[in-house]
């Protein structure tokens, strides 16, 4: 009997396929937007009515449903066709199901999504006169599949990033990022596909509400190595959460994941503003209780929190307390106030328990004078137009002071210096007088030079050093030196005393006889330091062309000098260093050695700089990054360090007492340059 019934069940299916030209002709209403190509059904009506309609001939009976315990009985014609209306739907997406013969299936009619556990029929019901979640015709950023691996679970992980419009050109550009975490019983596809945020974020960035950002989606489940898997969880229901369960232990994995694994490989790998002012961590439903465990544990790392059908409060339960919730992390109301820039609630009033859950938990907070923004979204349940809305809302609120191009007017915005265990001298600083001209030492020269650079289109100028008893006899290496976003090819002279700290290093025996080549990294005809020096950071990018393409070859024309990788040196301070770091390890061809002293915005990501490490550890005889624990921009190169450190690619790490300024850049030529060509 068990045959008998399964190959009727096969046949019903077999013949349930959806055709291009439906029999009979189509109801009233249009095709909802869910449809696969071609399909007709189902179909939606101006009274938010939903019209169902499969093909099985052989099936005894076909109902349709929500998630909820109502169904809808079809009838049957006699071409074999069934077909069911709903009651009026709330808008927006809805999960929905196929009853053959109490065989649960999906619709082949419409598009399947990752929901309730599973892959579901979904439907979309447009809501009249909203389009915040629509394709506009405004600038469109991009949604990015990316697989990394995880230390913690020991696997490969899938994620998505959604990067603004203009990210691949704004390549001096860094941006904030929002961490967005799905529900229960879905994964990292639920926000890119039902949710629509790459929609609802090119719209309201378009419109100039929210701030360009990245959003990161991840998979919430997370089990450690030898862990057994959880307990096969009930099916939530959209229209209501799922059963309680003890999420301790997923939680725990997923938080090290966060923390330990995805964070760091997203500000390697893109250009982040990577610190705690510039980090926001949301969710809806379990993803909002995520982030709310994760986010309050974690306040070093973020500074804005989100909780969509979801937050503190989980899924209702015990009175709020301020001085046990979370750790006793809110005890101090003020502490936490000045702390936290934003903790925002929002749930819909059609979620039932869920409802009075959040509310409550928002009360309590009210109460306890902790500063949050609550929202409700009217007539929605536990679905996805519930959390659309969330983040219409959530997302102007985030990053409000945070934005930094160095392509745009203005200082470049300092960010909390935030100190790791090893951000620590790798050398003591340079002895006393070490940038003193003396008169017992033999001078190199210091002379001007004109090129004509074929990139820019003009006749440029850089300053050339050669050491003390320069001669056509002999050959010598050469350390190009690049000035900062304010300078120009006198800065390493003028500033820094490049040349007196080379004499005095060559005559002690501690930097072995080399040239210096201080050009201007600014490409472009008018290179000059003037009016607003920030408008130029695309130049800098351009001087890549003119370095390797004519500063080098008139060089090498003009001076008795090694012409291989193994003797050329880069470096460079602030903007120069990001230049240093960009083209030196894009052209271990070229150069060697390479150093960054107070690298800038302007770095590009360390995966980026050293997309294959094995490579890296072959071919660098050094690479120097250093930074004053008193600069704003540490973070830029403790992020590099980071991934260096993580990938085993050898290189110096020094982070000494100092500022941005010259003190710093002084003392990491008197360093570096005694340990380059050796």
């Amino acid at each position: 009997m068990k045959c008998i019934r399964f190959a009727g069940l096969l046949s019903a299916l077999l013949v349930a396929a959806p055709t291009v030209a439906q029999d009979p002709k189509p109801a009233e209403g249009v095709p909802a937007p869910t449809n696969i190509r071609g399909a007709e059904f189902p179909r939606v009506h101006d009274d938010l009515r939903v019209t169902f309609r499969i093909k099985a001939p052989d099936a005894q009976k076909v109902e349709f449903g929500f998630y909820t315990p109502k169904r809808y009985p079809a009838q049957k014609d006699e071409k074999g066709y069934w077909t069911a209306s709903t009651d009026p739907q709330v808008p927006g997406f809805h999960y929905y199901r196929v009853f053959i013969d109490g065989a649960e299936v999906s619709d082949p009619s419409s598009q399947t999504f990752y929901g309730t556990g599973k892959d579901a029929s979904g439907i979309e019901i447009p809501e009249k006169g909203v389009d915040f979640y629509l394709p506009k015709d405004v600038p469109h950023g991009e949604v990015r599949e990316r697989w990394y691996f995880s230390k913690t679970t020991q696997a490969w992980r899938r994620i998505f990033v959604y990067t603004p419009p203009d990210y691949d050109n704004a390549r001096d550009t860094r941006f904030p990022v929002l961490y967005l975490q799905h529900g229960g019983g879905e994964d990292e596809t639920g926000w890119p596909n039902q949710g629509r945020v790459a929609f609802i974020l090119d719209n309201l960035i378009a419109e100039r509400k929210a701030k360009p950002m990245l959003v990161v989606m991840e998979q919430g489940y997370a089990r450690k190595p030898g862990e057994p898997p959880p307990a096969p969880p009930a099916r939530p229901a959209p229209g209501q959460p799922a059963p309680p369960r003890n999420f301790s232990r997923m939680f725990a994995a997923f938080e090290e994941v966060m923390v330990n694994d995805l964070i760091p490989m997203i500000d390697a790998t893109y250009r982040t503003l990577a610190d705690r002012e510039s980090r926001a961590m949301a969710g809806l439903s379990m993803g909002g209780m995520q982030t709310f465990q994760i986010g309050l544990k974690h306040l070093e790392v973020f500074a804005a929190l989100g909780g969509f059908s979801g937050g503190g409060g989980g899924f209702g339960g015990a009175a709020f307390d301020p001085k046990t919730a979370h750790g006793g992390v809110m005890a101090d109301a003020d502490a936490f106030n000045k702390k936290v820039r934003l903790v925002w609630l929002g749930i819909g009033t059609a979620e039932g328990r869920m409802y009075e859950g959040i509310k409550s938990y928002h009360q309590g907070l009210e109460k306890a004078g902790i500063k949050h923004v609550y929202y409700e979204s009217p007539g929605t349940g536990h679905e996805w137009l519930t959390w659309r809305r969330c983040l219409h809302e959530f997302a102007p609120l985030l990053f409000g002071n945070t934005s930094t191009s160095v392509g745009r007017a203005g200082r470049i915005p300092r960010q909390p210096i935030v100190l790791k265990p090893d951000d620590v001298p790798a050398f003591s600083d340079p002895p006393a007088g070490f940038d003193k001209e003396r008169n017992d030492v033999p001078h190199g020269r210091t002379e001007m030079v004109s090129y004509e650079s074929k990139s820019v289109g003009t006749t440029r100028k850089m300053q050339v050093y050669t050491p003390p008893g320069y001669s056509q006899d002999k050959k010598y290496p050469v350390l190009y030196l690049l000035h900062g976003i304010g300078g120009d090819e006198t800065e390493w002279k003028r500033a820094c005393k490049a040349e007196v700290i080379l004499d005095n290093a060559i005559a002690d025996g501690k930097a072995v006889p080399m040239i210096a080549v201080m050009p201007n990294g600014r490409a472009q005809k008018n290179d000059r330091a003037a009016g607003n020096v920030f408008a130029a950071a695309p130049a800098f990018a351009a001087f890549e062309q003119d370095l390797l393409g004519d500063v080098i070859s008139t060089i090498e024309a003009r001076y008795s000098v090694q012409a291989d990788r193994e003797h050329r040196a880069l470096a460079g301070l602030s903007m120069g260093g990001g230049q240093s770091l960009n083209f030196g390890l894009a052209h271990l061809d070229t150069f060697a050695w390479v150093g960054g002293f107070s690298s800038a915005p302007n770095t590009k990501p360390a995966a980026e700089l050293v997309p294959d490490p094995a490579v890296a550890r072959g071919e660098l005889k050094l690479l120097w990054l250093a930074c004053g624990k008193k600069d704003g921009l540490i973070r830029i190169s403790q992020g590099v360090h980071a991934y260096l450190k993580d990938k085993g690619v050898p290189h110096v790490w020094h982070v000494d007492g100092h500022a941005h300024d010259p003190t710093e850049w002084k003392n990491n030529l008197y360093l570096f340059s005694q340990r380059i060509f050796r």
